[in-house]
């Protein structure tokens, strides 16, 4: 009972030391305007990968932009291009290199600022497999924006694909399924001496429109902290949910070596798609970028016979790295 007893004093007298310590820290504020940042960014991604179900993966780089132009108006840039783009070769007319340009607009409808309180880092130490973080106790009360839009925009993609990722049922040759193209002449080098297989590799291509909700944050904070310097905390987030509506579903022909041409179809297609997307860099030094995306493009729907409501060739998740580079100029639109 007394062991019990101990314990719990002891606990008691490390809790209230924290808090004393805690109580302790002085800080100033240096900066704490959510509104005073760079309305331009320009991004350049040496390093993205896309794993999809058209070809399996491509890598690639890329470039994005962005600009807040007053405060009512969002204006969006982003182009990625393959560099090891599976399945994809130059040689191969049949194919296509991994491609996806978009651009859009977002009108913000809410664009408030609330007092809150933010996690201050003051240091972190690593020994072995231990990370220790000491950081003020409660936050620190910040100025937090958000940010509410609709977006929309136009996007065009273009990749390899995969025949053996299609369900071969709906997939044809010169109305011949994907079967029957296998065990016939269409993926044979016929004018060769050797016969050899050709690659069961094609093209895709989807021109698409998409609107969609946008969520941004934004913090801003640097205090200096007596005995520990400056210390900030410093976000610029975006999370989307879009929906892509694509039109047209483009798979490029099948041309065969000894000049036969085949159109390639798929016999139900969905021009429905969807994406959730979040990215984070900082509001107003250069710095490191990430984006992440999932979701499932428009394309094939599924074979009728199966439990699974989308065609898994239709899911995909894109990462990318950069560089971010923050600028300030003068916007076209400061409407309130």
């Amino acid at each position: 009972m007394k062991t019990n007893l101990y314990t719990a004093v002891f606990l008691i007298m490390i809790a209230a030391t924290n808090r004393l310590n805690a109580q302790s820290i002085s800080y100033t504020y240096e900066h704490d305007d959510p509104f005073d940042i760079k309305n331009f960014s320009a991004t350049i991604d040496p390093f993205f990968i896309d794993v999809n179900g058209h070809n399996g993966y491509s890598f690639g780089w890329g470039a994005r932009a962005e600009f807040m132009a007053g405060k009512r108006l969002l204006v969006n840039f982003d182009m990625r291009t393959g560099f090891g783009t599976n399945l994809y070769r130059k040689s191969n007319e049949n194919t296509r290199n991994y491609f996806n340009m978009e651009g859009g607009l977002g009108l913000v409808l809410v664009n408030r600022m609330k007092r809150k309180n933010v996690p201050i880092i003051l240091s972190q130490t690593t020994s072995g497999n231990t990370k220790t973080t000491v950081y003020i106790k409660g936050g620190v009360p910040a100025n937090c924006r958000f940010l509410f839009a609709l977006r929309g925009g136009f996007l065009q993609y273009t990749n390899s694909l995969n025949y053996e990722k299609i369900a071969d049922s709906l997939l044809t040759f010169n109305d011949i399924t994907y079967r029957e193209a296998k065990t016939g002449n269409v993926f044979k080098d016929t004018i060769s001496d050797l016969g050899t297989d050709i690659a069961q590799v094609g093209g895709i291509y989807i021109p698409a429109v998409y609107a969609g909700l946008q969520f941004r944050r934004i913090r801003n904070l640097l205090i200096d902290v007596s005995g520990w310097g400056y210390r900030g905390n410093m976000m610029y987030s975006d999370f989307y949910v879009d929906v892509l509506f694509a039109p047209l579903i483009g798979i490029k022909d099948f041309k065969n070596p000894d000049g036969t041409t085949y159109k390639v179809k798929h016999q139900e297609t969905t021009n429905l798609g969807w994406r959730l997307g979040w990215f984070l860099r900082k509001p107003k030094d250069q710095g490191f970028s990430f984006k992440l995306e999932i979701g499932s493009r428009p394309g094939f729907k599924a074979p009728k016979n199966t439990n699974v409501p989308v065609n898994k060739s239709n899911m995909y998740c894109m990462m990318t790295f950069g560089l971010y580079i923050p600028l300030k100029i003068k916007p076209f639109y400061d409407g309130e």
